[in-house]
């Protein structure tokens, strides 16, 4: 019976094949643009998940509060992670990752700078899944100055070699490899080219008060980590109080999972860039309302054509087929409509495959179409388009009288016709839907580009000295920028725009005297504020004909000398440094700029004027771009003849942190327009 049901079923789809075909195409478009959708879901809720113990491992979020400022950091102090293991057995493994800083690395006549490199401690491979191809996952990073690196990496330094053994150059160390492992997973939301082994940096870096530290712990499977969390706290009476209490500052610190960081951590800092839970749950309603507008179509075009095959419902009916196999015969039809679609989907979605991957940033291969998790979707797409979508004209169809039928007689009825005009209101209704919210989703983005950010990027280009010898030569660096008429103005800086900055505690003056408050800075050169177009609303700038602004003067924004109560900032001290601490005073105010990025509040911030920094920016003339890139290389190349030249548009950096909003932005844009086809 039921390949007679598919025989009749074929037949009836061939003879009309216009209408087939008008169906075909929409349920192939729906089903193909939810299937990407259903992987880009799936992917991003996949993050660290193929770590064998990711629901033991978390991450350490530091909670700190000031008398007068609150924030959180994704890091802890050095001395956390191997104090926390050694108080509470709870900890079975921990584990430190240390941000390694942009470095040059050589190996015989190839060098590459590399920024995706961190140190870390010997415990990694037993909290994470990171399998080694060669090595001793126990030994790999026990030994100081060791590297382990990636398959990538390997292939950089060492083409058709083995690296195993072989030593690499970073600046003046010699780091021996001793293992190579797989590439990190793309769903990790860290990732990394190399680790450096914890032990080659000085045992006594760090102390309670320097936080900076990625710390991650792996806890029993049965524990629960709440009580857990407020035993931890008790770390800061034991060993912090001491530092901090005295200065009206608390840490509190809380665990958190690393499979939820990648979607739901809003916190500053992420190594990685960070999904949304909020589009993930937005994608599945799209995906949903794809595959549900395409049955809608399926409904409304069989209620419609129904006169058409009125006579053969009757004819069915007087030669004696019953209601039932009329059911079963329709739904058949829509079950192998269903599974042409399917088969067309699938061959649709793999051609778009490279498309999309490019439009999500992601890299799906070929074999993701087979998986079981896509299996187990098309099988629910089966059941909801060919079973559910046809249910309707199969009862509607099947439920015709066979006498009226034959004498004529059948006419739409008042149902039929109030049913499809609902489908179509429903279709309308979700793709006006749709269309709102990929406005909204687009004047947000239109809205944060479009911000003050508080400084001039324009034709600002990066330049980036990653070791002390080379920030020693930055005043000749900039000195022969200067002496090409396209090239306006060159300044350097410690801390890259948008990228936010480091917080020290810092004595500022207030009311009742001198207080220590935890400040964020940056250090400049003098004409930093003129070359980022700042504009200064108290006082003045830094001045390299004032040679006591090295030592004697800051300058702050109006978000700290709010915060301060300061109504007269000028002439307020700050005392700077340790040890033989320096009195400095506030020579001026400058407009608050977005430090922090577009996504982030306006923070308090000092600068501090140094001449020699490591990040320098150089203000070009617009028309003059080609010529003022040929000097910056020539220059670059005659004093620093030994390292590769490397260079980033500020603005091009800026607009990289609405990178992934965008990526969103225009797949919903995508995915709206194909549900309006």
């Amino acid at each position: 019976m039921l390949k007679n049901l598919f025989k009749v079923a074929i037949r009836n789809i061939f003879k009309d094949l216009g209408y087939s075909g008008l169906n075909i195409l929409g349920l192939t478009l729906g089903i193909a643009s939810a299937l990407l959708l259903i992987l880009y879901i799936a992917d991003e809720l996949s993050y660290d998940r193929y770590h064998k113990n990711s629901e033991r491992i978390y991450r350490v979020v530091s909670h700190i509060s000031e008398p007068d400022d609150a924030f959180d950091w994704i890091v802890a102090q050095i001395p956390f992670a191997p104090q926390v293991k050694q108080d509470y057995p709870e900890v079975e493994e921990c584990v430190r990752l240390i941000t390694h800083g942009r470095a040059l690395f050589e190996q015989g006549d190839l060098k590459f700078f590399e920024e995706d490199v961190f140190y870390a401690d010997s415990g990694i491979f037993k909290v994470f899944d990171y399998p080694l191809i060669q090595g001793e996952p126990s030994k790999a990073l026990a030994e100081p100055n060791s590297i382990v690196i990636t398959r990538s990496f390997a292939s950089r330094y060492f083409p058709n070699q083995d690296p195993m053994g072989q030593s690499l150059k970073r600046e003046d160390k010699l780091l021996k490899v001793t293992g190579i492992m797989e590439d990190v997973p793309k769903n990790s939301h860290i990732r990394f080219d190399a680790l450096v082994s914890r032990t080659t940096l000085p045992n006594e870096i760090g102390s309670w008060g320097n936080f900076g530290v990625y710390t991650y712990l792996l806890l029993p499977e049965d524990l629960d980590v709440h009580p857990f969390e407020k035993k931890i706290n008790g770390m800061y009476d034991k060993y912090m109080a001491e530092i901090f209490e005295r200065r009206g500052i608390q840490i509190r610190y809380s665990l958190q999972p690393i499979t939820r960081i990648h979607l739901h951590s809003t916190y500053q800092g992420e190594p990685e860039p960070t999904g949304s839970i909020i589009y993930v749950y937005i994608f599945g309603i799209v995906a949903f309302f794809l595959i549900l507008i395409a049955s809608l179509n399926y409904m409304n075009l069989a209620t419609a054509r129904s006169i058409r095959r009125a006579r053969e419902v009757g004819l069915r009916k007087v030669v004696g087929s019953q209601r039932r196999t009329l059911i079963f015969q329709f739904l058949a039809e829509s079950v192998t409509i269903t599974l042409i679609s399917l088969i067309l989907a699938l061959i649709l979605a793999a051609l778009l495959m490279p498309f999309f991957n490019q439009l999500a940033g992601k890299s799906f291969e070929l074999t993701v179409l087979f998986s079981p998790l896509l299996l187990f979707n098309i099988l629910g797409i089966i059941i909801l388009v060919g079973v559910v979508g046809g249910s309707y004209p199969a009862f509607y169809l099947s439920g015709f009288n066979p006498v009226r039928v034959m004498k004529g007689e059948i006419r739409t009825g008042r149902s039929g016709i109030t049913l499809r005009k609902t489908l179509v209101v429903l279709q309308f209704t979700i793709s006006i839907a749709m269309i709102i919210c990929t406005l909204v989703v687009y004047q947000q983005l239109n809205h944060l580009r479009k911000m003050d950010v508080g400084y001039d990027m324009t034709n600002i280009v990066t330049l980036e000295l990653p070791s002390g010898a080379m920030i020693d030569k930055y005043p000749v660096l900039k000195q022969n920028l200067l002496n090409d008429p396209n090239i306006i103005r060159v300044t350097s800086t410690n801390t890259a725009m948008g990228e936010g900055s480091p917080k020290v505690l810092f004595s500022m003056e207030t009311a009742d005297g001198m207080d220590e408050r935890g400040i964020n800075f940056a250090v400049v050169d003098h004409d930093f504020v003129e070359t980022m177009g700042i504009r200064m609303l108290e006082g003045r700038d830094f001045s390299d004909q004032t040679p006591s602004d090295t030592l004697q003067s800051v300058v702050v924004n109006q978000a700290l000398a709010q915060r301060m109560n300061w109504k007269d900032p000028i002439g307020k001290q700050v005392i700077l440094g340790e040890g033989e601490r320096i009195r400095a005073s506030v020579i001026g105010v400058m407009q608050d700029y977005h430090q922090t990025g577009m996504y982030n509040e306006m923070e308090s911030l000092m600068l501090v004027y140094r001449t020699n920094n490591r990040i320098v920016y150089t203000k070009i003339q617009g028309d003059q771009t080609s010529r003022a890139l040929e000097h910056i290389e020539k220059t670059w190349k005659e004093i620093f003849p030994r390292q590769p030249f490397e260079y980033n548009f500020l603005e091009d950096m800026f607009m990289d942190q609405f990178g992934s909003d965008k990526k969103r932005a225009v797949i919903f844009t995508s995915f709206t327009i194909l549900a309006i086809i």
